[in-house]
């Protein structure tokens, strides 16, 4: 992958995840990288093709993630709070997840760009589950719900916490992602 074509796509992700998927245009990204619009659009002829490797990206991303906790063992409860450290960090940031960006504006994406959103977000919701489902098994982790039920329940609010936390003054994230790790505690 170019240098350029790298440079596009991680502000391109930036720029969603800080102002939103409608709220940007090439000019923002040839601006910032001192590039014409024309370079930008010959590495993605349309916004659909950046907004769905964005995407693409962050699957690689998260796929890879998963594959080096497995192999390093982790167990369940370091891959949640692998997990939850990702959205601390987006917090620290200011940024959203794309779930939690590029979702209020699923009506408007492309067909293309919106099945890879919603292969990512059932991506991530399938190894969630699944963490809880085996630490539920192996007596790490506590909790009445079906793991398919609590896997929505965590995910979702630590997509709406980030939300939130732009909008209510002082608001504690990190109090949140430990609610949910003290709420699975046998």
């Amino acid at each position: 992958m170019s240098v350029t074509r790298e440079k596009i796509i991680e502000l391109g992700e930036n720029l969603i995840r800080t102002k939103g998927y409608n709220a940007f245009s090439y000019q923002d990204i040839s601006t910032e990288l001192g590039i014409k619009n024309a370079a930008v659009h010959y590495y993605f002829p349309s916004k659909e093709n950046l907004g769905t490797s964005i995407i693409k990206t962050n699957i690689q991303r998260f796929e890879e993630m998963i594959d080096n906790m497995h192999s390093r063992k982790f167990d369940e409860w370091q891959q949640l709070e692998t997990f939850i450290k990702i959205y601390i960090k987006s917090h620290r940031e200011q940024k959203l997840c794309l779930v939690g960006s590029l979702g209020p504006d699923i009506n408007t994406l492309s067909n293309t760009t919106k099945a890879e959103l919603v292969k990512m977000t059932e991506i991530i919701h399938h190894w969630l589950a699944g963490i809880l489902t085996s630490g539920k098994m192996n007596n790490i982790f506590s909790f009445n719900d079906e793991p398919q039920n609590k896997a929505t329940l965590i995910f979702s609010c630590l997509v709406a916490s980030l939300q939130l936390s732009r909008i209510i003054d002082k608001f504690d994230y990190k109090a949140v992602c430990q609610s949910i790790i003290e709420d699975l505690k046998p």
